[in-house]
């Protein structure tokens, strides 16, 4: 079947506002509160200036290097945290068991090794597109496209390892590939277009506490604000993810 993309943004917008008491707590606990101290806590990865060439390249990967080396274990400490808050969400309305929110806590935690394989797997392919789009500056938009495409097709995997269970990682990414056949360009939309704008307003924050780096309650509200944009576009692809499984699995895919 076809998704009606405004139908479907309806029925996303739909369930947070309906259940919004149930979710900001899960979201400031997974999400919010460990991307906001990891942003304020831990230094900005800095980009070489003034060098070009192969000496550029250099400088990049040694500086990538040593940050991930000192502060990489917390960057994936706080998105494995996150992961677990989507999941946490997905339980919520997809398990058959319809938990509490501590129920649905426990939930995610117990599907979190399977889901984690699973993004990984999912982003393989992505990464290496990614990779060859920063190595080709001038097709870097033609890659993005691609990119999102192939999200967007997986991108009902944790519905599905929810929905679903008992089912694996890899049965669960092939699931979500068939669910999503025929709707990978209009979901790929979708999802570009909510993380995209989270970009945009989390750039204009992020350089409006710039301006007032001298003052640190100004920086703080500003990365706070940065945080809850970003939060709440996983969110959105979360409710997204959630209306499009209930909907493509009502036609009995």
């Amino acid at each position: 079947m076809k998704l009606d993309l405004a139908a479907l943004l309806r029925e996303a917008w739909t369930l947070w506002r309906r259940d919004r008491a149930l979710l900001i707590p899960v979201v400031g606990v997974t999400m919010f509160l460990p991307r906001l101290a990891f942003q304020l806590l831990v230094p900005v990865w800095q980009i070489p200036e003034g060098v070009t060439g192969e000496q550029a390249v250099r400088q990049l990967s040694q500086a990538l290097a040593d940050w991930t080396g000192r502060y990489g274990g917390w960057f994936v400490l706080t998105t494995v945290v996150g992961l677990w808050g989507a999941l946490t969400i997905i339980a919520l309305y997809l398990d058959r068991g319809r938990p509490t929110v501590i129920g649905a806590l426990g939930r995610g935690l117990a599907l979190l090794p399977r889901y984690l394989l699973a993004m990984i797997l999912v982003g393989l392919p992505t990464a290496g597109l990614f990779a060859l789009a920063l190595g080709l500056p001038l097709l870097f938009v033609v890659i993005l496209a691609p990119i999102f495409y192939i999200y967007a097709r997986m991108s009902l995997t944790g519905t599905v390892l929810v929905a679903e269970s008992p089912i694996g990682a890899i049965a669960s990414i092939g699931r979500s590939w068939r669910l999503t056949l025929g709707n990978g360009w209009p979901l790929a939309w979708v999802l570009a277009g909510i993380m995209l704008a989270s970009m945009v307003f989390g750039s204009v924050l992020v350089t409006l506490g710039h301006l007032g780096e001298s003052n640190p309650v100004a920086v703080g509200i500003t990365v706070a604000a940065a945080v809850a944009v970003e939060s709440a576009a996983t969110v959105a692809t979360v409710l997204v993810a959630i209306a499009a499984y209930r909907r493509l699995t009502s036609k009995g895919t």
